[in-house]
């Protein structure tokens, strides 16, 4: 045999081996990696809605450090009640909290008063809320499935897109209920929001006057009032929120609920444009 034939089938043997060892060629491509199925959206855990016990109906709004504040509403009466609080993280439908509940209407006067033994829970589920509130009148539960959206088709939601203070500016109508100072519902005489953050309003015998700073990123704005007039009975800044209630793209309705820090007294004025 000669040299250059014995070259020749060495060459032909080594490439055997490497193809045997899996060298010298194409190796198989490896299988795709299947990325994992999306798991369910988180839930929420804070926003405006509006929920339906049939007897009445509220609007809650849950912020993100876990206050929680909303207005109950009744049909051809108008606003019913009051409920907040500051809720624990771990408050839900098989964890309620007491809160505090100023209940306009559940008295001979109407003048109103304070729940005694109020108690609430919420528990989030997806975009959603389920809801929970027991007081004089009973337990009463309700579900609302999405957040509180504008009224303009834009499916933009009142917490999420927040409408800014330049939009709000302007004067508005409505009345005011109180707990702890002896009044029946009064009519406003005055009310402007300006584009700084400055709201006042005005009733037969109080004036308020306060400040609105945007909580966040939010569409709610945390508020400080003061009220002054010889014949008014509140003494001591009254905080809370003011919430918007509705919006049509050009105009916003509002809920400012206000409560002394003891909790004895309450103000909570309805605001629609004027």
């Amino acid at each position: 045999m000669t040299r250059t034939r014995m070259a020749v089938i060495a060459t032909i043997m080594a490439t055997l081996a490497l193809d045997a060892c899996g060298g010298g060629g194409d190796s198989p491509a490896p299988a795709p990696v299947q990325a994992p199925a999306p798991g369910p959206a988180p839930a929420a855990t804070a926003g405006i809605f509006a929920v339906d016990y049939g007897q009445f109906s509220g609007i809650y709004t849950f912020l993100d450090d876990n206050r929680f504040s909303g207005v109950h509403v009744i049909d051809g009466i108008g606003l019913a009640g009051h409920p907040h609080a500051k809720l624990t993280a771990t408050n839900s439908l098989s964890a309620r909290e007491s809160i505090s509940w100023a209940n306009f209407i559940d008295d001979a006067a109407e003048v109103g008063a304070q729940e005694p033994h109020g108690v609430f829970g919420r528990s989030f589920e997806g975009g959603g809320v389920e809801v929970s509130i027991t007081g004089s009148m009973g337990t009463f539960h309700a579900k609302a499935t999405t957040q509180m959206l504008y009224g303009d088709g834009s499916g933009k939601t009142l917490y999420g897109n927040p409408v800014a203070l330049s939009v709000a500016a302007g004067a508005y109508t409505g009345y005011v209920r109180t707990v702890g100072i002896g009044q029946t519902r009064q009519g406003l005489t005055g009310a402007t929001i300006d584009a700084t953050g400055h709201v006042a309003l005005a009733v037969a015998d109080c004036a308020y006057a306060g400040t609105l700073v945007q909580h966040g990123s939010t569409g709610v704005y945390d508020a400080q009032v003061s009220a002054s007039g010889s014949g008014c009975s509140f003494h001591g800044p009254l905080t809370g929120l003011l919430v918007p209630t509705a919006f049509d793209g050009r105009q916003a309705s509002w809920a400012l609920e206000l409560d002394t820090a003891d909790n004895t007294r309450t103000a909570v004025f309805i605001l629609d444009p004027a």
